[in-house]
């Protein structure tokens, strides 16, 4: 099979792999992997010739390093309650992912894919909202089945919980949503003469955005809230700020006891009590520990070993047998990273992410080159307000979320790369 077949091949399996991964991660992941071996092939450059491989490939080093020693030489506050093989399964949520990096790369070498690779996210969101909605509605708890039972979603009640879809909480599937809002945002602000495109990307924005508010994550809204003015610019600034103001003094409103009255109770008959309440100052009295404590926790933790750190999955147990709670992170991925990996790891993989980060954003948002389209300034923004998000608590361990992660990754990566002539 010559390289255009394979390319052709590889593309098939992408984009219907990212159509799919929302849904079901095994048929997703599965086309995906596929691809990104078929991306290892035919991509023009070699690996050692990539200079963000080249720093992933160190970090890499570091890790299984610090895994190896973690497994052969537990801790001592690990002994007896440790088990040394979740140092080296945990190298897993990143190194596979540091390799389809490079692989994915031959299929969003271009404007056009990245654009179509966002139409097919926002599609296979689709069932997503179906079920989310089922599930917040009309108490649908499934299992559902579609295809013959080649898809099956299992969803929770929702009790005093957000929509979580199939998702295991309402902050993953928040997380997930905020992701794709971006790539709505730009669909809607695609010029188009045909009324039915431009109703099917109001009806993504609409319903792909309440799904998120739905879900409870308040780092979710603050994505969601974030989004506008990142996508559009700074022109919205002058609708959108006297907007989020409006919202801010209706939530002030509806939580304090002090503002209690007719007006109050208005206002919490009109927005869902499932929403109002985590703004509610009772919420954080009745918490057993707070987060700031628990990020306090862990970075003591960190540099318990700081060049090594102390193995994957070592989080949960040391925080238990400290205060007697069970997290199951510490609700910071640089913190997660420095406890299982050590500083050295963290460090490099933060700077390359930042490096990544502000190179992208100059080709994208400088006066010089806002001809660039709004799909381009929504792939920054998607992938930019996830990692904010994760400095307060982290998602990224599910596999869609983290497939999603890399892929964004890929494409401002060729981004950031491009002629800054070219234009969309």
């Amino acid at each position: 099979m010559n390289n255009y077949s394979l390319k052709k091949l590889g593309g098939i399996c992408f984009f219907t792999g990212v159509f799919f991964l929302p849904s079901t991660l095994f048929v997703g992941g599965l086309l995906l992997l596929i691809s990104a071996t078929i991306g290892t092939f035919i991509n023009k450059r070699g690996y050692f010739n990539d200079n963000w491989n080249k720093s992933f490939f160190v970090c890499s080093i570091l890790i299984i390093f610090s895994s190896l020693k973690n497994f052969f030489f537990t801790n001592s506050l690990l002994t007896n309650v440790f088990d040394p093989k979740l140092a080296l399964i945990g190298t897993l949520n990143w190194l596979p992912f540091f390799w389809v990096f490079w692989g994915f790369q031959p299929f969003l070498d271009s404007t056009e894919k990245r654009k179509k690779t966002s139409i097919f996210l926002i599609a296979g969101t689709f069932p997503l909202i179906v079920s989310g909605f089922g599930q917040y509605f009309f108490n649908w708890t499934g299992p559902l089945k579609i295809l013959n039972g080649l898809i099956i979603w299992y969803q929770r009640p929702i009790d005093t919980n957000g929509l979580t879809g199939p998702f295991n909480n309402q902050n993953y599937a928040g997380s997930w949503f905020s992701l794709v809002f971006p790539f709505c945002v730009a669909l809607l602000l695609e010029k188009t003469k045909k009324p039915l495109n431009k109703f099917i990307s109001l009806f993504f924005l609409f319903t792909i955005g309440i799904a998120g508010i739905l879900t409870n994550s308040r780092n979710a809204w603050a994505s969601l809230i974030s989004t506008i003015p990142l996508v559009v610019g700074i022109k919205s600034l002058y609708w959108y700020v006297p907007l989020i103001i409006s919202i801010t003094i209706i939530i002030f409103i509806t939580v304090f006891q002090t503002l209690s009255g007719g007006f109050q109770d208005l206002l919490r008959e009109l927005i869902p009590e499932k929403i109002w309440l985590e703004f509610d100052e009772t919420r954080i009295s009745n918490l057993d520990i707070t987060r700031i404590e628990i990020l306090l926790s862990a970075y003591r933790m960190s540099i318990l070993n700081p060049i090594f750190g102390l193995g994957a999955g070592s989080f949960p147990i040391i925080f238990e047998l400290q205060k007697g709670l069970w997290r199951g992170h510490p609700h910071n991925i640089f913190l997660e990273l420095a406890i299982s990996f050590g500083y050295p790891a963290t460090i490099l993989f933060l700077s390359t992410i930042l490096i990544l980060f502000i190179k992208s954003a100059k080709i994208i948002f400088t006066k010089k080159h806002r001809n660039l389209n709004f799909f381009e300034r929504a792939w920054w923004t998607s992938i930019f307000l996830f990692f904010m998000t994760q400095l307060f608590d982290v998602q990224y361990f599910d596999g869609r979320i983290s497939i999603l992660c890399w892929i964004t990754l890929s494409g401002l990566k060729l981004i950031s790369e491009e002629n800054t002539t070219q234009t969309n």
